[in-house]
């Protein structure tokens, strides 16, 4: 479960606590993790507020095997940045009228924390809170963030994506249904069931084309899949329309080429195509509700921070509200 919340005045302070809390009691954490959630939204308000005026908190859950084990706390603003981090992260250091934790103290307390900040280049800080009693899962070799909202005013997203991990391996796919709302949903939910049904058996390119006999009686979609195994350190690739897609592998990126079509329309078929890949390897994949224009070059070290930020950044930096948009960001380790 997750949930956006915009802030631009301080009544919103109270508002992102309340969602922290709604999201915690539904998914079962505990009280103490949400006290915590309270302190931490208190402060990254406050921070939005003081320094940038306006920003947003995003809320996700984090569960695995049906159990909720944590929470996720992104902040984000385009404010002027942090330009001394190091300062800022000192015990003591607080901004005025806020809770006092600072970013030191939420540093400490986070089973996971990371920041993207730089002059002139905005403030972005995820916090991850996680329960001391319950195990998260372990590292498999990859690590995956996503930021994935729909075009402004609808409820339902048209994209769709998802993964699979398998022992060394993991398989994920970006699926962008035509136009938006609920027709739009209902075709890309159908390519993802496909992908979860085949992927293990069948590579990519065969993904899709089994994805397009699934289509056939929807609108259609554009879809991308990449396999990636660790082991043979290999990305394989296939896609049918305008998903993009990109590796950066030690400072240099090579984009994968998607066919020309779409899923569930007309006759297609996906080319299959594969490239290296090795530990910090980053695949960033999205649809076309981010412009075509986006690009690292104006994100100096982005590449450095965890998934989620990633995706994170780029997606409040590149996202239109004209369209669904979509970003996945698969990192080896």
């Amino acid at each position: 479960m997750e949930t956006t919340v915009t802030v631009d005045d301080h009544s919103r302070i109270a508002e992102v606590r309340r969602a922290a809390a709604l999201l915690g009691q539904t998914m079962g954490l505990s009280p103490e993790l949400i006290a915590q959630a309270s302190l931490v939204t208190s402060e990254l308000c406050t921070n939005i507020l003081k320094y940038a005026e306006r920003g947003e908190v995003w809320l996700s859950t984090l569960a695995a095997n049906g159990t909720a084990y944590g929470l996720d706390i992104v902040a984000l603003d385009r404010g002027p940045g942090i330009a001394n981090f190091a300062a800022a992260a000192k015990d003591g250091f607080s901004t005025g009228g806020s809770l006092g934790i600072g970013l030191g103290t939420m540093r400490r307390a986070a089973a996971l924390f990371d920041i993207y900040t730089a002059p002139g280049l905005g403030t972005a800080v995820l916090v991850r809170l996680q329960e001391k009693k319950l195990a998260a899962p372990g590292d498999d070799g990859f690590v995956v963030g996503s930021r994935m909202t729909p075009i402004r005013g609808e409820i339902v997203s048209g994209d769709s994506w998802s993964c699979l991990r398998f022992g060394p391996s993991i398989a994920v796919t970006v699926v962008d249904g035509l136009g938006h709302g609920p027709k739009a949903a209902e075709a890309a939910h159908a390519a993802i069931e496909t992908f979860h049904r085949c992927v293990r058996d069948v590579g990519p390119a065969q993904v899709v084309q089994l994805a397009h006999q699934a289509l056939l009686s929807t609108r259609g979609a554009v879809m991308a899949v990449a396999c990636i195994d660790g082991d043979a350190q290999t990305l394989r690739f296939a896609g049918l329309g305008n998903i993009s897609a990109v590796v950066h592998t030690q400072g240099v990126a090579v984009r994968l080429s998607s066919s020309d079509g779409t899923v569930g329309y007309g006759v297609q078929r996906a080319r299959e195509s594969s490239v290296a890949w090795v530990p910090r390897s980053t695949l960033i994949l999205n649809t076309d509700g981010l412009s075509s224009r986006w690009s690292l070059a104006r994100h100096p070290g982005l590449l450095a921070c965890h998934p989620l930020l990633i995706a994170a950044v780029l997606h409040r930096d590149f996202a239109r509200n004209t369209d669904d948009a979509t970003v996945v960001v698969i990192q080896g380790q």
